[in-house]
């Protein structure tokens, strides 16, 4: 029954208070409260009524406006209890009787859970509100981590964590700044884009290993089934790890972890325990001593991106956190900024708590004011305007931060070697490229003339740019930094009939808007781009330069659709290209309309075998592909 009087009413604050934490925390990109002041309000409410439905509860209910196919979980997706500090976990090491345990480290990624049957993966769920999650197999199934299929033929399910590593994040999401939220957003995208930078770490078997005696041996068996893992260790002092992990460790693994988890490594004895609330009691989160300093933010400056988006840098008092000096961290947005209600001279909270990256928390002690925006661009002198919560420049033609973005999104995703960011600026900066045209109309004499270049790397820089050509239209229109529409999501277009490159100019947003997998925003955005300047970059490209752009061609495909799934002897690139060479299209999931879906056994009772005999769809072999191609 739950308590009357002053508690009701704490009590019902703090059920409101969690529910939009735990919410902002598994939706926003930005979320504004710490974990300990979460697990401050968690506790509070244990104690005032420890029937709440909110102590039960975890991750976040899934919109109804989400396309994503719902499932519900064969085995409930829970969470774990947690304890703070060496002295709380001896006592609980005490109450259990533990004995030895199994180490390992606490992901901050996006939980999910595999199902394979008969060595194929046929789903990989997000943990949703544990209960029912969404199946989002097709962008799993592109990650790093994951086999198509694996040696064990039984059902065996799996539970892991996708995670953007801190080297991916730099190298494929310049300008994200969260590594748990990057991996959020890109696995979750229609088009999958991205979602080949993620990587899925597996820590737990549901199901599938029950003659294995204890924790230490399933998680070898996991690896042995060609799953990548995160660190582990058996041991009686988790005491120890932990010190380790929080002075050195974690400040050298390559992605983001907020503690270590601590369970009985014994199988039998651990299920003995049972659970309360839905939480095992023989396993516990040790969660790490949330690293922040004070500090005083002493400058603000401003940098221009790719995109357009004016990046505010604080600038503050040197700190230490884990071992790194740290004078700088970026702060989003300006956005941010007036949230925190910042200004010069505020006494700040900077953080390490669960982002590797350093970021600005909290105004400990404000100056009574907040910093006021740029009037204008810091790289090209432009005003500024609103986007939402961007501030943004808004010369988007003659920016030299936009122009650059865009020079080095195309070279980029063709994949042009040699072409670095420092060679493009320097072609930015002498004026010679303004645009992605420009840089067809180079010679070998304008480009040797450049800063610390010369007559032998301006061949080779031209060379590798023009070995290019023809290209592909879904590789040429996705590298022109097209908000949203990247090389897949124009493929999508292409494969819906608009294979040449009139049609592509001549498409409307109606018809957009009718294209699987596309959507009311990217199908927006694409026409938008065409009416205003888009059609001139391809006139200025097919008119005034020898690039050439290749149309799909007509073939013995022509009109037919693939779909390929599971293992395959040649690369799943080169199979699909072989359809596109011959005419074809290829589909990323079973649908309505495919024509055959390929699989290493086309007699196989999977769920996409299943699926396809339902829409009428034939499912053939790799060898029966190729023999239809003539390859």
């Amino acid at each position: 029954m739950t308590p009357m009087g002053t508690n009701e009413h704490r009590i019902t604050e703090l059920e409101k208070l969690i529910a939009a934490a735990r919410d902002q925390y598994y939706t926003s990109n930005d979320p504004k409260v710490s974990d300990a002041t979460y697990d401050a309000w968690v506790d509070e409410l244990r104690d005032l009524c420890p029937t709440s439905a909110q102590i039960r509860s975890v991750g976040s209910s899934i919109s109804p406006q989400s396309p994503w196919k719902k499932v519900s979980h064969e085995i409930p997706m829970g969470s774990l209890d947690k304890v703070n500090s060496p002295i709380e976990m001896a006592k609980w090491l005490k109450d259990h009787d533990a004995g030895e345990v199994l180490v390992t480290e606490k992901l901050d990624g996006i939980s999910i859970a595999l199902r394979y049957e008969k060595g194929l993966l046929t789903q990989a769920a997000t943990r949703g509100d544990g209960l029912e999650g969404e199946d989002i197999t097709r962008n799993v199934a592109k990650m790093m981590g994951v086999p198509s299929r694996i040696p064990d033929q039984g059902i065996v399910q799996l539970r892991g964590e996708i995670i953007c590593t801190l080297s991916s994040l730099a190298k494929n999401f310049p300008g994200y700044a969260n590594p748990r939220n990057t991996a959020g957003g890109i696995s979750n995208r229609l088009d999958g884009e991205g979602s080949e930078h993620l990587t899925v770490l597996v820590y737990r078997i549901a199901e599938g290993a029950d003659t294995l005696p204890t924790r230490s041996l399933q998680l070898e068996y996991i690896h042995k089934l060609g799953f990548k893992t995160p660190n582990s260790y058996v041991t009686e002092s988790p005491e120890t790890l932990w010190e380790e992990y929080q002075a050195t460790k974690r400040g050298q693994l390559d992605y983001a972890i907020d503690g270590l988890v601590v369970e009985i490594n014994d199988v039998t004895k651990q299920d003995a325990l049972g659970e309360k609330d839905g939480r095992p009691n023989g396993s516990v989160a040790f969660k790490f001593v949330p690293v922040a300093k004070e500090t005083v933010l002493r400058q603000i400056d401003n940098q221009t991106g790719g995109a357009g988006h004016i990046t505010p840098v604080a600038i503050f008092d040197e700190v230490n956190l884990l071992g790194t000096k740290v004078t700088r961290s970026s702060l989003y947005n300006w956005k941010y900024i007036r949230d925190l209600g910042l200004d010069l001279g505020a006494r700040i909270l900077v953080a390490r708590a669960n982002d590797v990256i350093p970021r600005v928390v909290e105004v400990v002690e404000p100056v009574g004011s907040v910093a006021e925006p740029p009037k204008e661009c810091p790289s090209c002198g432009a005003a500024t305007d609103w986007d939402g919560e961007y501030l943004v420049c808004t010369d988007t033609a003659n920016c030299p931060a936009q122009t650059l973005g865009r020079l080095s999104r195309y070279i980029k995703s063709l994949n042009i070697l040699e072409w670095g960011e420092a060679v493009l600026e320097r072609l930015v900066s002498s004026g010679m490229v303004k645009n992605v045209p420009d840089l067809y109309r180079l010679d070998q004499k304008q480009l040797a003339s450049i800063d610390r270049m010369g007559e032998k790397s301006a061949q080779k820089l031209l060379a590798n740019l023009w070995e290019k050509n023809p290209l592909p239209l879904e590789s040429f229109f996705g590298a022109l930094s097209i908000p949203g529409c990247g090389e897949s999501m124009i493929r999508l277009v292409v494969d819906a009939g608009y294979d040449t490159l009139d049609k592509l100019k001549s498409v409307t947003y109606e018809q957009l808007l009718g294209i699987k997998g596309l959507g009311p925003v990217r199908s927006e955005t694409l026409s938008n781009w065409f009416a205003h300047g888009g059609r001139d970059v391809i006139h200025d490209i097919t008119h005034c330069t020898d690039l050439r752009l290749k149309e799909r061609v007509k073939g013995t495909l022509t009109g037919k659709s693939f779909c390929f799934t599971g293992k395959t002897s040649a690369k799943r690139a080169d199979l699909e290209d072989m359809v596109r060479n011959a005419g074809g299209s290829v589909k990323g999931s079973v649908g309505k309309g495919l024509t055959y879906l390929v699989m290493a056994d086309p007699n196989s009772s999977s769920t996409k075998a299943q699926a396809a005999k339902k829409n009428g769809t034939e499912t053939i072999s790799e060898s029966d592909f190729l023999k239809m191609v003539g390859a």
